[in-house]
């Protein structure tokens, strides 16, 4: 049983900025829950990389700020997912998580362009 996604999901397509250390960057997202989000890239940043990300969401008037960590990456395509990097949150604002989730939670119903995932 794979339990590395425990999180319901959204389908989104959002610029995210993200800064390491060393540079500033920008690509986007394919989905986002509210434990971490999937950043396209074909030049994912290696595993356990810390990242400070900046996005926002449809719909919402709030720029979401926060650290993060790359869990996992996908440097060639397979199947139908792109490459990129699963970033999972750190330093998330309590606030912040509860309109993520929430955002995540009515994806279906108020963005009918949105795909809601559960697995």
């Amino acid at each position: 049983m794979d339990e590395r996604r425990v999180d319901e999901r959204a389908e989104v397509e959002v610029e995210v900025r993200y800064r390491t250390v060393q540079e500033f960057l920008a690509a986007y997202s394919r989905n986002i829950s509210g434990g971490g989000l999937f950043i396209r890239t074909p030049q994912p940043q290696p595993l356990n990389q810390h990242v400070q990300l900046r996005f926002t969401l449809p719909g919402l008037d709030h720029r979401f700020e926060m650290g993060g960590v790359v869990v996992w990456t996908n440097v060639s395509p397979r199947s139908s997912f792109p490459p990129g990097m699963g970033i999972k949150f750190l330093q998330v604002a309590s606030e912040d998580f509860e309109r993520i989730s929430e955002f995540v939670k009515n994806a279906g119903m108020q963005m009918p362009i949105l795909k809601k995932k559960t697995s």
